[in-house]
């Protein structure tokens, strides 16, 4: 029969020749009808429309190639520490053969965990290249965990002299992995080899979700905007082009921003460049792109903001905003991490007061609600998390430790707070998403369902304390605003 067509390049060739064609003998205007419209296609949807991306936590990658050291009788990778592990990476890298007999892989003695890993590199490597995008790391939190991934990939044919390779992105998501990020890339783009296979171009995932979970907003906010700003300085440095995917969810408590055009616009100086990449997930598929007329208003935003932020003169923090963000950034971390992890009426108040138990036995999510099944708080994914408080109409994950952060020390504190809020666009939107996050708040209903449903004296006083550092943020809020009211200034539409 006749051979399918899987290649971009592959349909394009006949197309184009019909194009020059109809060009040469003065059928201009059918050639720039359907037919340019179905090459315009192809260049963007190539044959597959959506490339796919593969995402896997770095433990799963560094449990594989700890069986496979071990199969080799080399050691335990797992045990060696960063500088061993890059060493033997960078080393089996440059070496052309193969780890293990990829035919064998079930009979190897690999746990069942590893096999599983191995085989979705190895369905990867049987599709064409043009199918697949970005292998997203997660929780990656060492230049081990990069270039683990790329020598699995290697193991499978995929390398970047085949042009098979799926570009390998970190994702950042905690606190500590952020601050941690411009670091671990200077790593990665000093070995050369590294630097070539990834021809000088990098994407970062800068995590949203996950490190206001482990932090607070305001202080996981700074720690990616401080992140974004470093990882920027770092590829300039080694000549590299950055660009960051924002995984980002729908919710204000998960990264999410309602304004998409401001929110763009309000990135880090020089962190987008007309390269901006986003997850949208969950309900805001259906919201954003539920019909074709909405779907166009949605990627015309996008496509406006980035270009508008190109020619945007970005307002650059002064060094006393920088100083104040750091000391709100320390005070809003410690307010948030008190409560949510060391204050041991937390977690059962939690359990009772909100329907976290209920959420994770419905199945309506694309994963597990918790990373590990006999976890704590910590190992809960953001999304029940989230809507978790929002059921309650708390919203905690989205203002707690806000108000302590806010609370200015004194009236020159106070003074640039407000001066931040009216001359720093980054930060005026940050307020503002969380003013209108706190207006949806009901204390009402919040604790109606304490009444109902926990019955411990102190986890019901914790509640009151909960309600309490609301009632706190509100107030910070309107002293950095200068508003009377907690939403913002509105106005009266009279026909």
């Amino acid at each position: 029969g006749v051979p399918g067509i899987y290649k971009r390049a592959e349909l394009l060739e006949p197309l184009n020749i019909m194009y020059d064609s109809l060009i040469e003998t003065g059928f201009d205007l059918v050639a720039d009808g359907l037919l340019v419209d179905i090459i315009r296609r192809v260049h963007a949807f190539g044959m597959t429309l959506v490339p796919l991306d593969i995402r896997e936590e770095s433990t799963k990658h560094t449990l594989a190639l700890d069986a496979v050291t071990r199969w080799l009788g080399i050691g335990s990778y797992a045990e060696w520490d960063e500088t061993a592990r890059l060493a033997w990476l960078q080393s089996e890298l440059s070496n052309k053969r193969p780890l293990f007999p990829q035919s064998r892989i079930t009979e190897l003695g690999f746990p069942d965990g590893v096999v599983r890993t191995l085989q979705t590199f190895q369905a990867a490597s049987e599709l064409e290249p043009e199918a697949l995008g970005a292998y997203v790391i997660s929780q990656c939190q060492t230049a081990s965990d990069v270039l683990a991934v790329m020598l699995l990939q290697k193991q499978f044919g995929m390398t970047a002299e085949k042009e098979s390779m799926m570009r390998v992105v970190p994702l950042f998501e905690t606190l500590e992995d952020l601050t941690n990020a411009p670091q671990r890339l200077e790593v990665l783009f000093a070995i050369p080899a590294y630097n070539g296979a990834i021809k000088s171009k990098q994407e970062v995932m800068v995590g949203y979700s996950d490190s206001a979970k482990d932090a607070g907003r305001l202080a996981a906010c700074w720690a990616q905007y401080n992140s974004q700003e470093q990882m920027v300085e770092v590829a300039k440095k080694y000549g590299v082009e950055l660009t960051f995917f924002h995984g980002k969810g729908g919710t204000v408590g998960r990264g999410g921003n309602p304004a998409l055009y401001r929110a763009v616009l309000s990135h880090p100086p020089g962190t987008i460049n007309g390269r901006f990449r986003v997850t949208e997930q969950g309900e805001m598929i259906t919201q954003n792109y539920g019909n074709a007329q909405i779907a166009e208003h949605t990627l015309d935003i996008y496509t406006a903001a980035v270009m508008r932020e190109a020619f945007t003169k970005h307002v650059t923090p002064k060094r006393e905003w920088r100083k104040q963000m750091e000391r709100i950034s320390e005070v809003s971390c410690a307010d948030y991490r008190h409560l949510v992890r060391e204050e041991p009426r937390f977690v059962p108040y939690f359990r009772q007061a909100t329907p976290e138990l209920e959420l994770g036995s419905l199945n309506i999510g694309s994963r597990p609600a918790k990373r590990n099944p006999k976890g704590g708080i910590e190992s809960l994914r953001a999304i029940p998390w989230t809507f978790a408080w929002t059921q309650t109409r708390t919203h905690l994950s989205a203002w707690l430790g806000v108000g302590a952060g806010l609370d200015a020390k004194d009236d020159h504190d106070a003074v640039i707070l407000q001066d931040m809020y009216e001359n720093w666009p980054w930060f005026r939107e940050l307020i503002d998403l969380i003013a209108m996050i706190v207006s949806k708040t009901d204390f009402s209903v919040s604790k109606n369902y304490d009444n109902q449903l926990v019955q411990d004296k102190e986890l019901l006083q914790l509640g009151e304390e909960v309600r309490n550092k609301l009632v706190q943020t509100r107030q910070a809020i309107l002293s950095v605003t200068k508003s009377k009211d907690v939403a913002g200034p509105w106005t009266v539409v009279v026909p």
